[in-house]
């Protein structure tokens, strides 16, 4: 995506949040009080924020959000500019996109938050890159401009999909108390012209970085997530979770992906198919991104894809996965390397024991890109998909390879 396409894209969103309104991008340092305006940091050619104007303590509030993937770096730049915005460098920053209401103007997204907070709020929103699921995530601020919840937009089928999603995991999670992890509290799930809306609050993320090599998982905190949602262990292949891999190559359009998805499947069935596999759930999105630490607990965010049933252990291999391939690009070498890496492995489990693992996540995320890649947006993750998919292959014919007299894995 262009960087025009991308602005065009946020401006398009904009309207959705602010019905009644005349949207438009202007390029003025003085603020139209008669409008409400959405400020680009650091710029309209390249966007990271978007900030609302005229609120100062909002707009640096909006750069205060930490998560372990950050560089020590990246986290002074952000305080550098949390603190210019607070001062009113927002006079400096001249790319906008003004909201200005028509004379019968319906209520925008800030009047119904406000609703459903109970208290006046703005909201600036974020910009991130296209992805299959990509969706608006709005920053909420109250009147003293601090950040009190965000908002998770579904404005197609399959986001409302994984905001529901979200919504239902948050609910039961907060059932269950928890000693390691801190997760966000579900504040509001509902419709409002005709978006799905998810309204949970927000975390206070700690500035300094944790301690620890950015690849290892925090494995602790993983395990009260296994040991809580733990449904014991059986076979593999008379597992729900393997019968629905099973019936998700069936719902493959394409033809070589739908066969080269079954056979590898029929690889790890008929040489791992008795094997006992401890189930329990997963985050789905186990990343740096996603958490924080602090005041020793995990703050774990972004829960659309939590499921239960499935392979304890799936999150680590996510986890160095996903974080290699931000760093070096998604391609088979990278994929080997984190599979093969210790980071990936618990020191409770064997070889063996790993390597299945492995094998069992590729086949779950090959079967979220199957899907993903069939639905609008698609075109994004095929890519990676046909890497992921090509993977497997590989990994599946190694895993039900016969292992060499006097040979271990």
């Amino acid at each position: 995506m262009t960087a025009d396409q991308n602005v065009d894209r946020l401006v398009r969103t904009v309207g959705r949040l602010w019905p009644g309104h005349d949207v438009a991008l202007v390029t003025n340092r003085r603020r139209d009080r008669s409008a409400r305006e959405l400020i680009f940091v650091p710029s309209q050619a390249s966007p990271r924020l978007l900030v609302p104007a005229g609120r100062p303590a909002a707009a640096a509030s909006g750069l205060r959000r930490f998560s372990r993937a950050l560089s020590s770096k990246e986290r002074a730049v952000r305080l550098v500019g949390s603190y210019a915005l607070r001062a009113g460098a927002e006079g400096l920053l001249a790319d906008r996109i003004r909201m200005t209401p028509r004379a019968v103007g319906e209520a925008s997204i800030e009047q119904h938050l406000s609703e459903v907070l109970g208290t006046a709020v703005v909201v600036g929103l974020g910009v991130g890159s296209l992805r299959a699921n990509q969706k608006p995530i709005l920053q909420v601020f109250d009147r003293r401009g601090r950040c009190v919840a965000y908002v998770k937009v579904g404005d197609s089928e399959l986001t409302a999909g994984l905001v529901r999603q979200e919504g239902a995991a948050l609910a039961g999670l907060a059932k269950q108390d928890w000693r390691l992890l801190e997760i966000p509290a579900l504040l509001h799930l509902g419709d409002w012209q005709g978006l799905e809306l998810l309204v949970i609050s927000a975390l206070d993320t700690a500035v300094r970085p944790a301690g620890g090599p950015l690849l290892q998982p925090p494995l602790d905190a993983l395990d009260e997530l296994y040991d809580r949602y733990d449904e014991g262990s059986a076979a593999l292949a008379t597992s729900a979770y393997w019968q629905h891999l099973v019936g998700t190559a069936e719902e493959v359009e394409d033809a070589r992906q739908r066969t080269a998805y079954k056979e590898a499947l029929e690889r790890v069935e008929q040489s791992h198919g008795d094997e006992q596999v401890r189930f329990t759930a997963w985050h789905g999105d186990f990343a740096p991104w996603n958490l924080g630490m602090r005041r020793g607990r995990l703050q774990l965010w972004d829960w659309e894809r939590f499921a239960t049933g499935v392979p304890a252990g799936l999150d680590r291999v996510h986890y160095v996965l996903h974080t290699s391939t931000r760093a070096h690009g998604f391609s088979a070498d990278v994929i080997d390397t984190a599979l093969a890496s210790p980071h990936t492995h618990h020191p409770a489990w064997s070889p063996a024991a790993q390597e299945l693992l492995g094998v069992l996540y590729l086949a779950s995320i090959t079967a979220r890109y199957l899907l993903g890649s069939q639905g609008d947006q698609g075109e994004v993750i095929r890519p990676t998909l046909d890497t992921v998919l090509d993977a497997l292959t590989k990994h599946s014919r190694r895993l039900s390879a016969p292992t060499p007299k006097g040979a271990t894995r």
